[in-house]
């Protein structure tokens, strides 16, 4: 029987899925139990990807193959309707594994009910250098945005009321995000880890959600650079989740605008 499926999509990904897989596999303490299902949204290299995660792993990866590039969230929804576990682990494939045990993760579900969304400590390069493990809810101004998100990832507080963890790798209990509606397909990309914080906990309200601290992972992303195409797409998503809360039009904008502005002054850069 499986006890924990671990879902990753790709999209031209094949320079980084072969290094998640086999720290994911270094850090397999569950054994058979462990489903791990990649989803591959029509990449231009997919045949290549397939037979070479085949010939390494076997039957012990199960590779999908979207006909369309249809978002993070589609491409997602794919993999977790295949997945057969009571536990869903979401992974980008510039993820490595640091530190981590899926049997604590599947005891913790199990004797927690309660327990929908369980995140861990992100850091983004080999040094430690700590990222972005959860951020506040995008509908708070941009000064309790920014200092919220810095002194609370600083100090490894975690108040799931009015955080949500970050979406490059966390873990989610299959029923509560199946009646939750699963990820909304109308978001290509950005803004998720808002979306489905509201809407589990809406769905249920005494749920609530746990940060595993000494749980790490690796997030490569250090250098990657943000081109405007990026920062437009995560505004356009962001605004569409605070609308559908019920937010007015403009919320993300201001809080962003605020955001930038307090940054600036306070550390002397606007990002």
């Amino acid at each position: 029987m499986k006890e924990l499926s671990v879902i990753i999509v790709t999209y031209n990904s094949e320079p980084d899925i072969y290094g998640c897989l086999e720290a994911l596999f270094a850090h397999n303490d569950i054994g058979d139990a462990l489903e791990v299902i990649v989803v591959d949204n029509n990449s231009r290299d997919f045949q290549q990807m397939k037979e070479e995660i085949t010939r390494l792993y076997g039957e012990t990866v199960t590779v999908l193959s979207n006909s369309q590039n249809g978002g993070y969230g589609q491409g997602n929804n794919i993999g977790i309707r295949n997945a057969t576990s009571p536990v869903i682990m979401i992974m980008n494939p510039d993820v490595r594994l640091v530190h981590i045990s899926f049997k604590d993760i599947v005891e913790l579900y199990k004797t927690d009910v309660r327990v929908a969304l369980c995140g861990f400590k992100q850091v983004i390069n080999k040094n430690g250098r700590r990222g972005i493990s959860f951020a506040m809810l995008n509908h708070y101004s941009g000064l309790v945005r920014l200092l919220g998100g810095i002194i609370a990832n600083r100090t490894n507080i975690f108040l799931w009321r009015y955080m949500y963890f970050a979406g490059a790798c966390f873990c989610v209990r299959k029923s509560m995000f199946e009646q939750a509606g699963l990820f909304d397909e109308n978001i290509f990309l950005y803004g998720e880890e808002n979306d489905i914080h509201y809407r589990i906990h809406h769905a249920f309200p005494k749920a609530h959600d746990i940060f595993k601290k000494d749980f790490v992972y690796l997030h490569l992303t250090e250098d990657r650079p943000h081109s405007e195409t990026v920062v437009r797409r995560r505004i356009t998503s962001n605004e569409y989740v605070l609308q559908q809360q019920g937010h007015p039009k403009g919320t993300y904008i201001r809080s962003e605008e605020q955001r930038l502005k307090w940054n600036k002054r306070l550390f002397g850069n606007a990002k």
